[in-house]
């Protein structure tokens, strides 16, 4: 659980400054205006928001899936069911934020990228140190 500790660490203090720069822009501007299709400029803080506990949520479910997997005997079927699961519980929840617009897909883009950047890294680092 260190990584999931290091990772929401790392990914909060890059996504807080980027929520904030978010709040800054004034998105109804015209040169802004190709924002339009990805989702409502204005929902751009919370996606970012949402995209970065989406993201740390679906290393948790990862892991999750991972340590109930140890000591099964159908370990890889069981790892399948999970890994699916894990992914529709995601896919769902974001189908829903977009059918109610309460989303914008390049912040939740933005925030899911944090947090995989640093999953990554601090993944390459645990395997460095083995």
């Amino acid at each position: 659980m260190d990584l999931v500790r290091k990772v929401i660490k790392q990914t909060t203090c890059v996504t807080v400054p980027l929520v904030l720069l978010s709040l800054l822009v004034d998105w109804d501007r015209e040169s802004l205006r190709f924002l339009r299709p990805f989702g409502n400029p204005d929902y751009m803080t919370v996606s970012i928001i949402l995209g970065a506990v989406l993201g740390i949520a679906n290393l948790k479910g990862l892991i999750w899936g991972l340590e109930s997997m140890l000591g099964a005997r159908q370990a890889s079927a069981k790892l399948v069911f999970l890994s699916l699961f894990r992914l529709f519980i995601l896919f769902a929840v974001i189908v829903a934020l977009a059918v109610f617009s309460l989303v914008n897909f390049l912040g939740l883009l933005a925030g899911m990228t944090v947090a995989f950047v640093f999953l990554i890294k601090e993944g390459l680092k645990m395997a460095q140190k083995q």
